[in-house]
């Protein structure tokens, strides 16, 4: 009796979930970032949104040996750290993801203000690109809301995206 209890209480959370858009709990996000401050700072900000299951990997190759976790989102690096023979940059660890899991939205974050790093990442597969400064957290935040379904949105963060 409890087990079918159980099973309608869930199909129940499923057709409420089909209604309304509501978020997922503990949505899988991973950070890829080899400055360790930058890193755990910006995991910190995000994990105040309880929604998300923060990740954070300082390589590439971490990142993608964690991928089994199934992140929906992936904030990335553009410039990762290649000082160990075999290391991946930002760029390379897009493309495996994009490769492994093409449903996983990658963000990849950068100082470079450059129109050409954007658009090679976002023509490698990215879905946006966010410039690496004081606004790129809040920026982050507003679109990892979007992607999730969530209504935390903060509009003083619009445009900071490109």
């Amino acid at each position: 009796m409890k087990q079918e209890k159980k099973q309608q209480v869930l199909y129940q959370a499923k057709q409420w979930r089909g209604r309304k858009r509501v978020p997922d709990p503990q949505v899988p996000v991973f950070i890829v970032d080899d400055d360790m401050s930058y890193l755990y700072s910006l995991g910190f900000y995000l994990k105040k949104d309880s929604r998300c299951k923060i990740y954070c990997y300082s390589s590439g190759e971490d990142c993608i040996r964690n991928l089994y976790l199934n992140p929906r989102v992936i904030i990335l690096d553009y410039y990762l750290s290649t000082d160990k023979p075999g290391a991946m940059d930002g760029l390379d660890v897009l493309k495996k993801v994009k490769l492994m899991k093409p449903e996983t939205k990658v963000i990849m974050l950068s100082g470079q203000e450059t129109l050409q790093v954007a658009t090679t990442t976002l023509q490698s597969g990215a879905f946006t690109y966010v410039i690496k400064d004081v606004h790129a957290p809040f920026s982050i935040r507003n679109i990892i809301d979007i992607l999730c379904g969530g209504n935390n949105w903060d509009p003083d963060a619009q445009g900071r995206a490109i």
